[in-house]
């Protein structure tokens, strides 16, 4: 068969689910299901695989999706005990507490909060969760949707304890993708270093542009021009500068010698703790505080409908270092048990749960329990922060059972999608002498861009996260194709791995189901194209931006694998 035809038949899965999840808008479960069925089709019929060896690739892929589901679980218990306890609405009356210049809130709320809740927990819960912040803080209920959604764009990669790259990359870049140039472990730890370093230049300029596009969409209405916009930035500069240089650095830092689990939380951390000192002694904040308009002058665009039910007013339901607690204590026990040189990673690593030889196959699984950010500490955290806040048997057993319940469907989607991915991986193993679906499609892509692989990058990692709505299922679908198809134009993998991880972070703010979700929370439905309209430009700006970045990097580096 022609390359041509190999790689119709290699995006064929793909392209169901996107035509599907957009078209047609089925649930993300129902969409990845259709692409399963017909990926194992083409993989049984096409591609000839033997029966026992197409078996043996989905029950691979299932066990796979546990090390993302136990992250998963891990982070959404978490929440529900904070949420629960009244942590995160004490949380809230401390931002509103700080300052009144709305500038200086969103850069607070932006680069420290949606990090934090990025790093922690992820899957849609910084938007959900910073969207209300903003609205009870009082902005607008549409700038509260756009920029919850508009800051959640360079921590997506490392978000949820790092499981876009362990979870995402890890699952389906293994020993038989790498060969014996690199080790599965290596590689991860490469692909974090290099994802950092876009992240970082993204975060150090993201919290200025955010300023700007404030003031640009929400000012006052004969201030709503570039003129006066980037007027109104400049007092903000040097503190906006500061915050996302120490957040961009933070990444950078934490990712290269500590890996993909706490570049976040790190981050967030260190701009929460020397951003609300800056503030509360007035150090680079602007002398005249700016303001929205009248609330009576809004428009009708600005303010949805049945909002102000939503959103209730911040209130202190306990001291402020037991609501923030539970956090920094995450992050101690993460640098703990990451930290290389104390071995406690190595003991850790010990303990593994292994499946040899999947239906007598040549396949193997191991899932270092013990590990995994949801294990530990996202686990014990919550089960700890029950006790700090005194929550009843009664409300214990609902927290979990609510946990559950949301564990449920993105879980069921995970397993679909990593078992999907791995019959197209696995198919290259077949006695019709041909390349892989996604073999051939990785050639497809490289014969059609050629060595300007880089600058495309992001925009396919972009791509997958608008359709699917996740960082990690964007970096499941695409992250085998960026590696081969780097492999086959002779650039480095690493390096073109790492854009597709933080362009999945990218496309995070348009997608879809993202936005639908936090539309949702604000009572904004309806008002999704307006919300997308809005995001659409910048982000299309910094995937290309960020492209560029990785064409000169790749280029710079040439000797990275």
């Amino acid at each position: 068969m022609s390359l041509a035809a190999l790689a119709s038949g290699g995006v064929a899965p793909i392209l169901l689910v996107f035509i599907l999840l957009i078209g047609a808008r089925w649930p993300a479960l129902r969409s990845m299901g259709a692409g399963w069925v017909l990926a194992s089709l083409l993989g049984l019929l096409l591609w000839r695989m033997d029966p026992a060896w197409w078996s043996a690739a989905v029950v691979y892929g299932a066990l796979q999706a546990l090390q993302i589901i136990l992250i998963v679980f891990g982070a959404i218990l978490l929440m529900n005990h904070l949420d629960r306890s009244g942590a995160i609405a004490t949380i809230r009356w401390h931002f509103a507490k700080i300052t009144e210049d709305r500038r200086v809130q969103l850069l607070l709320v932006g680069l420290g909060f949606v990090t934090l809740m990025e790093g922690v927990a992820g899957f849609g819960t910084p938007g959900a969760l910073a969207a209300p912040l903003l609205i009870g803080l009082g902005f607008p209920p549409l700038a509260g949707a756009v920029f919850g959604l508009f800051f959640n764009v360079s921590q997506p990669p490392f978000g949820a304890a790092g499981t876009p790259v362990l979870g995402g990359v890890g699952a389906v870049i293994d020993e038989g993708v790498l060969g014996p140039e690199v080790t599965v472990a290596a590689f991860l730890d490469d692909v974090t270093a290099y994802t950092a370093i876009f992240t970082g230049i993204t975060t150090l300029i993201w919290g200025l542009v955010s300023v700007f596009l404030l003031l640009l969409w929400f000012g006052h209405e004969k201030d709503r021009n570039l003129r006066v916009a980037l007027r109104g930035t400049l007092p903000v500069l040097p503190i906006a500068l500061l915050l996302g240089a120490l957040a961009g650095l933070s990444q950078v830092v934490v990712a290269w010698f500590l890996g993909p689990e706490l570049p976040n939380m790190a981050a967030a951390l260190i701009v929460l703790v020397v951003g609300i000192e800056m503030v509360s002694r007035g150090i680079l904040v602007p002398k005249k505080p700016w303001e929205f308009p009248e609330r009576e002058s809004w428009p009708e665009s600005w303010r949805g409908s049945g909002t102000q039910a939503a959103v209730t007013e911040p209130k202190k339901e306990m001291l402020i270092y037991l609501a923030w607690g539970p956090y920094a204590l995450v992050v101690l026990v993460l640098i703990f048990t990451r930290w290389p040189t104390l071995g406690i990673d190595d003991w850790l690593r010990g303990f593994t749960f292994d499946v040899d030889s999947i239906l007598g196959q040549d396949l193997s699984f191991s899932l270092e329990y013990l590990y995994s950010p949801g294990v530990l500490p996202f686990i014990p955290v919550a089960v700890l922060s029950a006790f700090m806040y005194r929550l009843k048997a009664r409300e214990l057993v609902d927290i979990w059972k609510r946990s559950a319940k949301q564990l449920l469907a993105p879980a069921l989607t995970l397993i679909v999608a990593v078992s999907m991915t791995q019959v197209i991986i696995q198919s290259a193993t077949n006695p019709i002498d041909e390349p892989g679906m996604m073999q051939a499609l990785s050639r497809a892509v490289a014969a059609l861009v050629g060595r300007a692989l880089p600058f495309v990058a992001p925009i396919i990692g972009s791509l997958g996260s608008f359709m699917t709505g996740s960082n990690t299922s964007s970096n499941i679908l695409f992250s085998v194709l960026q590696h081969d198809a780097a492999l086959d134009v002779g650039i480095s993998a690493t390096i073109v791995v790492s854009l597709q991880n933080a362009g999945g972070g990218i496309g995070n703010i348009l997608s879809v189901l993202n936005v639908a979700a936090i539309c949702g929370v604000t009572r904004l439905t309806g008002m999704e194209s307006e919300i997308l309209r809005r995001v659409l430009v910048p982000s299309l700006l910094l995937a290309l931006f960020v492209g560029a970045l990785g064409l000169l990097i790749v280029f710079v580096a040439p000797q990275v694998y």
